[in-house]
């Protein structure tokens, strides 16, 4: 229950949302989706990932790098998880 607790933070709980609906993502398309800041989806994905529910890889564009992030198998199983549980209790 404490893994759910912390999945149900929202800024973790949306980036994570999104993740397990995409194969992978920037962060200006979670930011577009979710409404978040780019700080926020930087915190979130930090946890994430410590938590190995997210992959994180860096690209490089020219001189710009661009961050793509996707959920990892456990991810997506814990976030459809977290869901079926709060389906449960009606939420």
């Amino acid at each position: 229950m404490d893994r759910e607790r912390e999945l149900l933070v929202l800024p973790r709980f949306k980036v994570l949302g999104f993740l397990a609906q995409v194969e992978e993502s920037d962060y200006a398309s979670i930011a577009d989706f979710t409404g978040l800041s780019v700080p926020d989806i930087s915190r979130a994905v930090g946890f994430l990932d410590d938590r190995a529910l997210v992959d994180v890889r860096k690209d490089r564009n020219g001189r710009y790098a661009r961050t793509q992030v996707r959920a990892t198998d456990d991810g997506v199983r814990e976030f459809r998880a977290l869901l079926a549980t709060l389906r449960r209790y009606g939420l």
